[in-house]
């Protein structure tokens, strides 16, 4: 029987414990995943910079022996093979700062020991899912972010979570921090389709992640008539001392206050840190108006290279 060979996720274990290392290898289905170890962050880096095609995802203890993990975490963002690769940083106290700090480094998604192997096996999957979606839109976007760098003044209008995200991307290139905005701005723009348009609230949504059915009950409710015309609305205004972004969706609103801090409870869930991520991913202000209908972004402009061009990270 002939067909493509599918190959499994490349995945860097690290940490100086020997015990960790193996519980975590053990959670892992060797079936499903190729599985390397690296018992502190020396050996990690050296075997970050020995690989040719890079590792697919990173789960990396934060407290190690020097170099402790957001140092490896740093380093490793400076080889080219590993520069966007996704990184699971396990912690033993879910600090709101110290996760928007690994945040801010690279690290998207946390986990807090001591933790079951089915909560590790669930985010592993969640960040390699993430990871190749923004692979993908990594390439898609790039026409977009080269028009996109033209406009002063402009409306977009968007239905999915696809559009939401490929529209962020495309938008980010106005921003100082392109690659920050990018994960504030789809993080705004997938809340207004899933909770505003779809009405997905936070307890549905961590419910259906848990179980794999988030993707399928977004489509599901996409296709129902109290849903399917709904679109969100996304207005870019470009100043020379600043971009400001609206997005509108058509929604029941919702009491947004709640969320603009990064509580300890929500700083290592996979759902509920969107907003309060948003405000602290570099834009100068995130401001809601109309009931949590709307939301107002604003951050610096990107760099005007001495040729005229935008400045794409």
């Amino acid at each position: 029987m002939s067909g493509a060979v599918m190959t499994r996720p490349r995945i860097l274990l690290v940490d100086d414990e020997p015990f960790n290392l193996e519980i975590m290898a053990d959670a892992l289905p060797a079936e499903a995943y190729e599985v390397s170890t690296a018992s502190g962050g020396q050996r990690a880096l050296a075997l970050m910079r020995e690989d040719a095609t890079g590792f697919d995802l990173i789960v990396l203890d934060r407290r190690m022996a020097a170099p402790d993990g957001l140092e490896v975490l740093r380093q490793m963002r400076a080889l080219p093979t590993q520069a966007h690769t996704p990184v699971i940083v396990q912690t033993a106290v879910a600090d709101p700062d110290m996760v928007a700090e690994g945040i801010a480094a690279g690290a998207y998604f946390y986990l807090t020991k001591p933790y079951r192997a089915a909560s590790l096996l669930g985010l592993v999957q969640a960040a390699l899912a993430h990871h190749f979606e923004r692979s993908r839109l990594r390439l898609e976007v790039r026409e977009l972010r080269r028009t996109v760098g033209l406009v002063d003044a402009a409306q977009f209008r968007f239905r999915s979570v696809d559009e939401a995200s490929a529209l962020a991307h495309g938008l980010s290139v106005l921003c100082a921090t392109p690659d920050l905005a990018a994960i504030g701005l789809s993080e705004l723009m997938r809340n207004a389709v899933e909770h505003g348009n779809l009405a997905i609230g936070y307890d549905t949504k961590t419910a259906l992640v848990q179980s794999g059915r988030w993707r399928d009950e977004v489509d599901r409710r996409m296709r129902l008539p109290a849903y399917r015309d709904r679109r969100v609305w996304a207005d870019v205004r470009r100043a020379p001392e600043r971009v400001s972004i609206t997005i509108r969706d058509e929604g029941a609103g919702f009491d947004w206050r709640p969320f603009m801090s990064l509580s300890a409870e929500r700083a290592t869930q996979v759902n509920g840190r969107g907003i309060s991520l948003a405000c602290r991913l570099g834009f100068l202000s995130v401001s809601y108006r109309d009931g949590g209908r709307e939301v107002v972004v604003e951050c610096a402009p990107a760099v005007v290279c001495p040729n005229g061009s935008e400045a794409v990270a």
